[in-house]
């Protein structure tokens, strides 16, 4: 793993490589399941019946302590001893919670930062992400896959840019082919196969058209099937479909053959409105404090249910407001006021299970926001979880390096590789 684990009070590796530590009470007993061991390890319990030795319990059933661990406590039981750190690279933590990682604000930073919620107090640095990271900008992610492309200021005269895909963990780097465009992908989506390294990325480019490029593809490709998109501002791709969002309609397309068609599309004007342009400033306030936030997005269930979010609050108020549409019919739609045991990563436009997990709340919403700076041109973005329960929005970390300048921050659903 190619990170390094950092405290607020002192450098810390991730990976302790020092004498064994004590192990954690994991809850194993020796009682009925005995039977399934070996005939030798059963004999050695009769004859020591009192003695559970934590390096001699067989690699299957530590495989099974491990594939059932976080990161945080994964990492922990690696350094039990030299058999449970065999085990491991067999192994992967089993992560469904979302991570935040903090982009740098201008040059000389080839890093990110990156905090778990399972451990509050203690925050992660990247390897070495390359010369040209801070050129860059992150426009979707997968998983630890990150779909990069040149920041506005660094687009060329030609207007060429040159895209890539980056594992975050590993620095494992996917060249995408160079296509011409003033303004990049708009509205974009990634996804990867994580064993064939097969990819496809999609998204609009000068909002009047889609485009995708594939792995084994030599160049961008139009999508004259997906026409009639154009102004789609949320796009989610699930299960070989994509989903994509206007404020007149919401229109599905099956991906799973050679060529993409349409199979869905339902209105939902009814609830959704184009943002209105800037208004008369109030007496006494800045035209920075007259701006709503505000943000609408499609999002996708564990079930498949298709939800619409929509949040909005004005900057001179601290109240967030939130209301869930999901959809029951053709053109037809319900307000809902609760995800039970899920928790919404609104970026990624798709839900998790938080039920009985440390580290992430359920029947929250986990969301990014740009701050409104117009001399940096919107170039910060701030990252919250709103729960709908206390209808309160907090921030999930302020143990931020004060030492380590932040343009933009996201949520993230990281995939630990084996070793």
């Amino acid at each position: 793993m190619a990170l390094r684990s950092r405290d607020m009070a002192s450098p810390l590796p991730l990976e302790s490589h020092g004498s064994a530590t004590p192990a954690p009470n994991l809850g194993i007993s020796f009682t009925d399941e005995d039977l399934l061991l070996p005939l030798a390890q059963r004999r050695n319990l009769r004859l020591h019946p009192h003695c559970h030795c934590w390096s001699k319990l067989p690699s299957d059933l530590i495989q099974l302590v491990f594939d059932r661990l976080g990161f945080a406590d994964f990492q922990r039981a690696k350094c039990v001893c030299s058999s449970w750190r065999s085990v491991s690279r067999k192994s992967q933590p089993n992560n469904q919670i979302p991570w935040m990682i903090r982009f740098p604000k201008g040059n000389g930073y080839d890093y990110c930062l990156l905090f778990n919620p399972e451990e509050k107090d203690k925050m992660y640095k990247t390897p070495n992400l390359g010369n040209d990271f801070t050129k860059n900008v992150c426009v979707a992610t997968y998983k630890s896959w990150f779909l990069m492309q040149p920041k506005y200021k660094h687009i060329d005269e030609d207007c060429r840019l040159n895209l890539y895909i980056l594992d975050l963990l590993t620095r494992e780097r996917i060249n995408l082919p160079t296509f011409v465009s003033g303004c990049g992908l708009i509205c974009s989506i990634l996804w990867i196969d994580e064993k064939t390294k097969d990819h496809l990325v999609i998204g609009m480019s000068e909002e009047d058209h889609a485009i995708s490029f594939k792995r084994g593809d030599n160049s961008w490709k139009q999508i004259p099937s997906l026409s009639g998109i154009e102004e789609c501002f949320s796009m989610v791709f699930k299960d070989h479909k994509l989903y994509c969002l206007n404020f007149g309609k919401l229109k599905v397309f099956d991906f799973s053959g050679d060529t993409p068609f349409r199979v869905f599309k339902t209105s939902v004007s009814d609830f959704l409105q184009p943002p209105r342009p800037f208004g008369m400033r109030m007496p006494g306030t800045s035209w920075k404090d007259n701006v709503v936030h505000s943000k609408n997005k499609v999002v996708v269930t564990l079930a498949g249910d298709v939800l619409i979010v929509k949040c909005r609050r004005p900057n001179v108020s601290k109240i967030w407001e939130f209301k869930i549409y999901k959809m029951v019919g053709n053109n037809q739609w319900e307000e809902i006021y609760s995800l039970g045991d899920e928790a919404i990563l609104l970026d990624l436009g798709i839900t998790l299970l938080a039920k009985d997990m440390e580290g992430i709340q359920k029947n929250s919403i986990y969301f990014s926001m740009d701050t409104i700076l117009f001399e940096d041109q919107y170039d910060k973005t701030e990252i919250f979880i709103f729960n709908l329960d206390s209808k309160q929005v907090h921030l999930p970390h302020r143990s931020v390096c004060s030492s380590f300048p932040c343009s933009r921050s996201r949520w993230f659903l990281p995939c630990f590789k084996r070793e």
